[in-house]
């Protein structure tokens, strides 16, 4: 099947799935977007039987986490299901599917918050770098191929509601601080390289500000900020948000009162500084 291109699965579904009417068939009766986000997280997660079987559905266990040392980040197998995954997701019926039902957000946050700054680095301070490891080529190319997708998903909401855009960046901003600064020990980054989040005041401009304790020269800082990126894109259809439906949901200052509204000025802090450290 992989030597025969007219007879590969893969080509075949990159056929199927291309279909606008096939595409939303198959997602709204048979959950393929909902099965595809399972195998990349059982995949990544190294829940692979006998090296062969991706276990369905995914264990939930806390004893699987990511290992970009692994064989998963090694293989070049997982592109093509990041393939089939974007290509469902770009038909319109799917595109109004994913901006209207708040499910098809929830799981793709979850997936995305596997791949949460990951293989982080330290700046070396006194040692000459010689050279680097493997992984970091193998963590750019399966986060290339998640991004793509992400960019998918923010496309989608262009169709959404004012209320169910709102509610999207809302809950992406939420599981962006459930990530980086975790309530319990069991969820979020790698608490041995990422410690507790603390604050200190900064002088500038004869005021004081009161911002994130980060020193760059110092601490871990990593690339890959996957639900930071859908954020982004999220924000990227603001335009949808006319005044009288902001009114309407009880908002008045636009994007800054949402995000201040449920997280307050120091957890929205919190969110919008990770990405910022790689600057």
């Amino acid at each position: 099947m992989d030597r025969e291109a007219e007879t590969s699965i893969k080509y075949f579904a990159l056929q199927l799935f291309t279909v606008p009417s096939v595409a939303g068939h198959i997602v709204r009766n048979h959950q393929l977007v909902s099965r595809l986000l399972s195998i990349i997280t059982s995949f990544f997660t190294n829940q692979i039987e006998e090296k062969k079987h991706i276990r369905y559905p995914p264990s939930s266990s806390a004893n699987h986490h990511v290992d970009v040392d692994a064989f998963p980040f090694k293989s070049k197998r997982f592109m093509p299901v990041f393939s089939d995954l974007r290509y469902l997701c770009n038909n319109e019926p799917v595109q109004t599917m994913i901006a209207r039902n708040r499910d098809f957000l929830a799981q793709f946050v979850k997936t995305c918050r596997l791949f949460m700054c990951i293989n982080p680095n330290k700046r070396a301070a006194r040692n000459h770098v010689e050279y680097e490891t493997d992984a970091w080529i193998s963590v750019f190319n399966v986060t290339l191929s998640l991004s793509r997708v992400i960019k998918v998903y923010g496309e989608a909401y262009s169709r959404a509601t004012p209320e169910h855009l709102v509610a999207g960046i809302k809950s992406v901003a939420h599981h962006i601080l459930l990530t980086c600064a975790p309530t319990d020990a069991t969820s979020g980054l790698d608490r041995t390289k990422f410690g507790s989040i603390a604050f200190h005041n900064v002088e500038f401009g004869g005021l004081d500000y009161r911002t994130v304790e980060f020193d760059v020269l110092e601490g871990w800082v990593s690339f890959h900020h996957s639900l930071h990126w859908l954020l982004a894109e999220l924000f990227k259809h603001t335009d949808i948000l006319s005044f009288e439906s902001m009114q309407s949901l009880g908002v008045s200052r636009g994007i800054q009162e949402i995000l201040l509204a449920d997280n307050g000025k120091y957890a929205t802090l919190i969110i919008i500084d990770f990405p910022l450290r790689g600057m």
